[in-house]
């Protein structure tokens, strides 16, 4: 290879550390200044060398290169093949192109999703109280059945008698043990998100496997008790996923009832059903997406609903407030404005949430505010949320919970829509 030697540039053997080459480029950069009487092209060759040999992937292509299997034991048997060097197939995803190239509507036979553009890395997993409340009744019933069943199949066995006395105690202890857990996880917080219990199931199993393999396969208590106690060790698990299923559920049923921007406060959700499924479709198809409600814009107004995405910041507000605190389509480029400010590091738009589009533009539609249809907001929010990335901004997110709580916006105690002439 034409490239010059690095580590002899720098005066390091190639197995040198990092830090033993940080050390040795600071002192021939001294060296080879021309400010310090150096040579000028023996400087540049220094600087050429840092780039590679301080990056830590630049300096295991430069060693598989340029020292072949012998860097290739250093760095793992998957660099001593070629195939790091070569192309693996030609699925390869194209650069992204603008919208309207890429996803023409103009003779469309098939209306395509919006969230069917994106590239997400992983499945978006969706919650249900009634897979989950069926899971953990289905546990309960057959760890019921199975302690019955082992008890019946231990008392009826032609065991010893000691083998028939110990399947009491054992059935006994199995169910404490399972009692306890339980009430833990009734205790527990519901609003977090319980852990698989690995240790616990492989325990299990282990139990469940020797309680097989000592009596012989044959045998149908043995079974029994396994399945018993599996299903013991799960079903604590399966009561706290369905308590954070219901909580999950209950807290954002609240929120669209006490919050929504077409009905009255405390109207249940049906009065507003365009704005929660526009919530449900941006919320369940960007993972990243975090929702906002009553979001202080001002010191007197009020955002109804925020949605932030990585460093993009949406609001979205009815063309006439529920009260007279609430942002509406008058008030939403001064919101937008102050939260902008609020937030330099963010990128903030608002949206009108129309239940039919107007006509005619109206004077406050500015390239930070727009009008859109409820029913077709969707795609437009949710791609322009997307494209900033499928990311966690913590510092915008700590921002806006600070100003949740340093900045309250008052609520009016006049309920009616603040309807402007």
């Amino acid at each position: 290879m034409n490239e010059p030697d690095h580590y002899r540039v720098l005066g390091v053997s190639p197995q040198a550390p990092r830090p033993e080459i940080q050390a040795a480029y600071r002192r021939r950069l001294r060296e080879t200044h021309p400010d310090r009487g150096g040579d000028e092209a023996e400087f540049h060759r220094v600087q050429g060398a840092w780039e590679i040999l301080s990056h830590q992937g630049l300096r295991r292509e430069y060693d598989l290169l340029r020292f072949g299997r012998r860097a290739a034991r250093r760095y793992g048997k998957a660099a001593a093949r070629p195939s790091h060097r070569k192309v693996r197939g030609w699925n390869v995803a194209p650069a992204p192109q603008p919208q309207a190239a890429a996803f023409p509507t103009e003779g469309a036979l098939v209306a395509v999703p919006w969230h069917a553009r994106l590239r997400r890395q992983r499945p978006v997993h969706r919650p249900s109280s009634w897979i989950a409340g069926g899971a953990s009744a289905a546990v309960a019933l057959v760890w019921a059945v199975a302690g019955l069943s082992f008890c019946a199949a231990a008392l009826a066995t032609d065991a010893s008698l000691l083998l028939r006395a110990m399947s009491i105690p054992v059935a006994l202890a199995v169910v404490m043990i399972v009692c306890v857990q339980t009430s833990r996880a009734f205790r527990s917080r519901p609003e977090v998100a319980p852990n698989r219990p690995t240790g616990r199931l492989v325990l299990a199993f282990l139990f469940a496997a020797a309680a097989v393999w000592l009596p012989g396969p044959g045998t149908a208590w043995g079974w029994y008790l396994g399945v018993f106690v599996l299903s013991g060790a799960a079903l604590a698990w399966t009561v706290r996923r369905m308590r954070w299923t219901l909580a999950l559920r209950r807290s954002v049923g609240g929120a669209l009832r006490q919050f929504n921007a077409f009905g009255p406060a405390g109207t249940r959700p049906r009065a507003d059903r365009p704005t929660g499924k526009l919530l449900r479709e941006v919320l369940t198809n960007l993972p990243a997406a975090r929702l906002f409600v009553s979001l202080p814009a001002t010191e007197f107004s009020r955002v109804p609903h925020a949605i932030v995405c990585g460093d993009r910041i949406a609001l979205l507000c009815a063309p006439v407030g529920r009260d007279s605190a609430d942002v509406d389509s008058v008030d939403l480029p001064e919101a937008v404005a102050a939260l902008a400010q609020a937030v330099p590091a963010a990128h903030v738009q608002g949206w009108v949430l129309w239940p039919v589009l107007p006509e005619t533009a109206r004077e406050g539609e500015t390239a930070a505010v727009h009008d859109v249809a409820v029913g077709q907001a969707a795609a437009d929010i949710g791609l322009w949320l997307a494209s900033g990335g499928p990311v966690y901004d913590l510092p915008v997110l700590q921002t806006l919970r600070m100003r949740l709580v340093t900045v309250p916006a008052p609520r009016t105690d006049d309920r009616s829509p603040a309807v402007r002439a």
